[in-house]
This record gives C-alpha cells, sequence and structure tokens, in this order.
C-alpha cells in the first residue's frame, strides 16, 4: 500500500503539469453564402444563417445544404447540397496527434472556410404552375389506366 501512495505522490505533479501545459486543437469550419442570410444544415442537422462558424470533431467528407426563404417559408434561391472533403492536417495524424492534442503547450487552429454562390428562383406566372401541374396529372392518369387495363 506504501509503494501505491509513494508512486502516486511522484506522479501527481507529473500531472497536474501535464494538465495545465497540455495542448489542444480548435476545429472550426465557416459556412458563408452570397447572398447572406442562408439556412446552413451541416450533415442534415441546422447550423444557422450565413455566415456561420461551427466546431467540429471529425475529418472527412461532410455534407452542406443551404437554403434562402422567406419570412413566409418560400424559396428565394435554389436549394444547394454540396459535399465537401474536410482534410485531415499532418499534425492530426497518428503518432503526431498525440503531441499536439495532448503534449504541446500550444493551441492549435484548424480553420476551413467555404463560400456559396446562390442562385435566385425564377418567378414564374401562377397560370404557369397550373399548367404544368395539369399536363402532370394528365400524364400520370394516362400511365395508371395503361397499367390497370394490362
Amino acid at each position: 500500500m506504501k509503494f501505491f501512495k509513494i508512486i502516486f505522490q511522484s506522479m501527481a505533479p507529473c500531472i497536474a503539469a501535464s494538465s495545465i501545459l497540455c495542448g489542444c486543437v480548435l476545429r472550426t469550419i465557416t459556412i458563408d453564402s452570397e447572398p447572406p442570410g442562408a439556412t446552413v444544415y451541416l450533415d442534415d442537422e441546422p447550423i444557422g444563417q450565413t455566415p456561420v462558424t461551427t466546431k467540429f470533431t471529425y475529418y472527412g467528407t461532410r455534407k452542406f445544404t443551404l437554403e434562402k426563404t422567406d419570412i413566409d417559408g418560400r424559396l428565394l434561391a435554389k436549394r444547394l447540397t454540396v459535399y465537401e472533403k474536410i482534410k485531415t492536417p499532418y499534425y492530426q495524424y497518428i503518432p503526431l496527434d498525440f503531441f499536439s492534442e495532448l503534449i504541446l503547450p500550444i493551441k492549435l487552429e484548424d480553420a476551413h472556410y467555404f463560400l456559396y454562390q446562390l442562385e435566385p428562383v425564377e418567378e414564374r406566372p401562377v397560370e404557369e404552375h397550373k399548367e404544368e401541374l395539369l399536363k402532370n396529372a394528365a400524364e400520370l392518369k394516362e400511365r395508371l389506366f395503361q397499367h390497370t387495363s394490362h
């Protein structure tokens, strides 16, 4: 029992010093759009409106969806879905990650910035929408009757 007490007493200062001096990596992704104010979804989870910055833990391919709507929820710009590969920096590979995350007495920043151009939605007259809807309905009705008559 005395042996464990001696070991603990000799290691306690080392553990305390390493917790004070330990480094870490702050990983962030900033999403911006033109025009600004689009709602951003990161891997299908809402994170805010552009420009928005969020922290992340894992590298790899991430899915971003942007949509800009008005107060009534109508799309002002075409919905945009993109897949971006967030590359792992050299200091995050094994065994270097041990030092960058735990040993180095500095804070490292890994910031990624993406800017997307949103295309405006084309406004079409209501009559044009009605015509297209009726045409699609007629085509579906025709297909339905073709399949039931066989």
